[in-house]
């Protein structure tokens, strides 16, 4: 990868078959980051030492990463290589190089087509201050590094792609899976000497991500998308249902290869010998793929939660005799059985639960997998170290903190898609701050997260545990979630468990979602689909098809 940097450094030609990109694809927690600003220092190294001029590096990032990525050019700098760092976002730099009065140039789009739908360049009304004649409010100023959200690219596109930039990175480079999208084609625009992908998700949902990310980084390394299609999507498409998993990774490995050069794919446990053990615990009983079978993580269902989850069965039943058509009515059933599993009360309003003070653990007891986590979070409270709970359901959460706070005398944060990305007029405090806050605190501590929300981006090494709750259908994306803590700077072992909920007579939801989870094929040096459970695979696994 590096090799690619010093060779883009030295190459001011505009051709289009030379080096423009790469995509940095290494396992989550390897370090990307680092990389990305190492190769930063290479690139502008290199222009200075052939005297070409050190032309303006571009980051993009969620906005949850925007402060992770200034203090890490800070503590990754001994000496910070750029004239300056501007973080062009509302509430930071983007009102010092806005010009007055302009919109936002992605409500200009649509008024800049002609009627066949070609883009009238004539009428862009440029709204930020770039090029040699904007004066001292010029934003892309030599050595100056730019720090911004995929939104704003969208938002002003038209200026950023005027620029001539050195480097632009792209971190959790996912967000351009879709080529379809505003932020995609603004980001295939840019005028870079490179462009670096980073992501430690290649594929999410299905190859033609992979297809975008790689167009992007290097266009037409692997042909057009009809081209694509044909020689690595169809095949997996027309393989016999027991030929698939063997397809799907003979295609990955051919795409790896295919690939070569501009892409870089180390996965931490060949990396990191110093990395300490890493242990999934389950408690399903026939539990693979890497995970062990842990008694005590398994309990059957009884009382209030057996008898809810058993009417919801023969609910079911009983109108799939009525009626031919259920397949609606199939779905609340399996939503139904999702939240009884989780919780018999999972949507009942969160005062009806905590009125009586002694009976916390008393509540949370009414809920199989919440008894057994109980047990896990005392012996982890034994042990003085720290926790996190993913959960997907914003209405548990705040059952969770309320009843945990109660329990353990702490005041347990949670992180979800309402939690602020960057410092706001409020005392909130953002994703990061609450992560150092959590941190902070000596010996037992506990935090909740949503995998969706915090499964990317964020590094959390002051906990060693992590109870997945609530699981995610995608893997990639529970593999997303358990990778905050089993990443570089983790010192201690680090333990993941999946408490599940048993049915006494027959398996029970959480065993079917296992049983899909664990047959979704994950191939983590190979470029492979890593397939979604889906509500009908649920459904038929479960018999309510």
């Amino acid at each position: 990868m590096l090799r690619l940097i010093e060779l883009s450094a030295l190459d001011d030609s505009e051709s289009f078959d030379r080096i423009q990109g790469g995509l940095l694809a290494d396992d989550m927690g390897l370090g990307k980051t680092y990389m990305s600003l190492v190769a930063i220092n290479e690139y502008l190294s290199h222009r200075k030492l052939q005297g070409l001029p050190e032309k303006p590096v571009l980051i993009v990032a969620p906005l949850s990463l925007l402060e992770n990525w200034e203090q890490e050019v800070s503590l990754t700098y001994k000496s910070i290589p750029f004239k300056d760092v501007k973080v062009l976002q509302s509430g930071r730099d983007l009102s010092e190089f806005k010009k007055k009065g302009e919109k936002r140039e992605s409500v200009q789009a649509s008024e800049l087509l002609d009627e066949e739908g070609q883009m009238e360049p004539d009428k862009i009304r440029f709204a930020l201050h770039v090029g040699p004649d904007a004066g001292v409010k010029r934003l892309d100023v030599n050595r100056r590094l730019v720090i911004t959200t995929y939104q704003t690219l969208r938002d002003y596109q038209f200026s950023l792609c005027l620029v001539d930039w050195g480097m632009v990175i792209f971190d959790e480079a996912q967000n351009l899976k879709n080529p379809n999208t505003l932020q995609t084609h603004a980001a295939k625009g840019l005028n870079s000497d490179i462009k670096i992908l980073a992501t430690g998700t290649p594929v999410e949902n299905s190859l033609g991500d992979f297809w975008c990310l790689m167009d992007t980084a290097q266009p037409g390394l692997l042909g057009d998308w009809t081209y694509f299609r044909d020689r690595w999507v169809t095949p997996i498409l027309r393989a016999q249902e027991d030929e698939k998993d063997f397809v799907r990774g003979s295609v990955g490995s051919d795409l790896r290869k295919a690939a070569g050069d501009f892409m870089l794919r180390r996965i931490k446990e060949d990396q990191l010998s110093a990395l300490p053990s890493k242990s999934i615990l389950s408690g399903v009983p026939t539990a693979s793929h890497g995970a062990s079978y842990n008694p005590k993580l398994s309990c059957s269902m009884n009382g209030f939660q057996l008898s809810a989850y058993n009417e919801t069965i023969e609910s079911y039943r009983k109108r799939r005799a009525e009626e031919d058509d259920v397949r609606g009515f199939a779905l609340s059933t399996l939503q139904k059985l999702r939240a009884i599993s989780l919780h018999p009360r999972a949507n009942e309003p969160l005062q009806s639960l905590v009125s009586k003070p002694d009976s916390y653990r008393m509540i949370m007891s009414e809920s199989a997998k919440m008894k057994v986590t109980l047990d896990v979070l005392d012996d982890i409270r034994s042990a003085q170290e720290k926790v996190i709970i993913f959960i997907l359901s914003k209405n548990v959460q705040r059952f969770m903190k309320v009843w945990l706070d109660k329990i353990y005398g702490l005041d347990v944060s949670i992180i979800n898609g309402d939690t602020s990305a960057v410092e706001g007029k409020g005392d909130s405090l953002t994703r990061k701050g609450l992560i150092e806050q959590f941190e902070s605190v000596d010996g037992f501590n506990i935090i909740i997260m949503s995998p969706v929300a915090a499964g990317v981006g964020l590094t959390v090494v002051g906990a060693n545990h992590v109870i997945h709750l609530e699981r995610h259908w995608n893997p990639a994306k529970e593999a997303q979630a358990t990778d905050r803590v089993y990443r570089i700077g983790q010192k201690r072992d680090v333990f993941i468990h999946i408490p599940t909920a048993l049915h006494p007579e027959f398996d029970s939801f959480d065993v079917h979602l296992d049983r899909l989870l664990s047959g979704k094929l994950l191939l983590k040096d190979a470029v492979v689909t890593t397939d979604v459970v889906s509500e009908s695979e649920v459904m038929k696994s479960l018999g309510l098809d």
